[in-house]
């Protein structure tokens, strides 16, 4: 065997070692346009995690009472109010 020979495969059995296991066939289902088990897996994992943060958002509006809203808005009037006393007293 030549020496390129030997070298190449040399060079390959180390690249194959560092290959992780399946990557090939991944490769190959990707190419073909399978979806592979591992997209499944993340797709459904991102979209419970959707489903949990709207969730979250739900369940957090639905605790907001109508109390901050009349507080936030009896803030609001009493800012106007003395805006409106400003501008009469200019």
């Amino acid at each position: 065997m030549k020496p390129e020979d030997q070298a190449w495969m040399q060079l390959r059995e180390h690249a194959a070692s560092r290959i992780s296991p399946g990557f090939p066939d991944r490769v190959l289902r990707e190419a073909r346009g399978e979806r592979s088990p591992l997209f499944v897996a993340q797709f459904a994992m991102c979209a419970a995690t959707a489903a949990l943060c709207l969730g979250a958002v739900a369940l957090y509006q639905s605790g907001v009472s109508g109390d901050d809203d009349a507080k936030n808005l009896a803030g609001w009037s009493e800012i106007t109010a003395q805006a409106n006393d400003l501008e009469q007293g200019l």
